[in-house]
C-alpha cells in the first residue's frame, strides 16, 4: 500500500499500482495539477484495459492532505509514503511528523528533506520529540535522474521504529 503526499503528478501513484499491484493513493492541493492528474489517471485506466493489465486500486484525492480523513486512514495502512516536501514550510514538516505517529511500524517514508536533523541522538532534552520514532537513511540521486532539476541531490528514507524510544528509555 503506497501513499503519495506531494505536489507532483500521479506518476508515482500509477506506477506503483501497475508495477507492484498495490493499493496506491495520492493527494494534491493545486487545482491545475489535480486536473492534469485526473486526466493522466483516465488515460492510464484506458490503456490498462486495452492491454489487459490489472493494476492495483488507485485513488487520487483533491485538497489538503492534513485534513483529509480518507488520507489519514490510508496513512495507517501504508507500507510506503512518498512526500515531496522540498518546498514545505518547517511547520508543515513538523505537522507531518505528528501524522506519522499513526503509521504502522516499519512503514517507509521517502522524502526530499529529512524529518530528523542529521546525526540526531535521543537525549533527555529531546526525548518527547515525535521525530524520534524515525530511523533515517540519507541517499543520493545522480545528475539528470529526476524530472524537476538537472543536478543530483539527496533524498531520505525514514522508517517508523518506535523501539528507538524504548531502547533509550531502557538505557536512562
Amino acid at each position: 500500500h503506497t501513499l503519495s503526499l506531494h505536489d507532483a503528478l500521479p506518476i508515482f501513484v500509477l506506477q506503483a499500482a501497475l508495477q507492484v499491484g498495490c493499493e496506491s493513493w495520492g493527494c494534491e492541493i493545486m487545482e491545475n495539477a489535480c486536473s492534469i492528474a485526473e486526466a493522466q489517471k483516465a488515460e492510464f485506466e484506458a490503456r490498462c484495459r486495452l492491454w489487459g493489465l490489472q493494476p492495483g486500486l488507485t485513488r487520487l484525492e483533491r485538497g489538503d492532505f492534513m485534513v483529509n480523513e480518507e488520507i489519514r486512514a490510508a496513512l495507517q495502512r501504508a507500507d510506503v509514503v512518498l512526500v515531496n516536501n522540498e518546498v514545505f514550510t518547517p511547520e508543515l514538516n513538523v505537522s507531518l511528523v505528528n501524522l506519522f505517529l499513526d503509521l504502522k511500524e516499519g512503514c517507509k517514508i521517502v522524502s526530499l528533506k529529512s524529518f530528523v536533523p542529521e546525526n540526531r541522538k535521543i537525549s533527555n532534552y529531546n526525548n518527547n520529540d515525535p521525530s524520534n520514532i524515525l530511523n533515517v537513511a540519507k541517499k543520493a540521486y545522480s545528475t539528470k535522474s529526476v524530472s524537476w532539476k538537472d543536478e543530483g541531490g539527496n533524498y531520505y528514507i525514514a522508517t517508523k521504529d518506535s523501539t528507538r524510544l524504548q531502547l533509550y528509555g531502557d538505557r536512562s
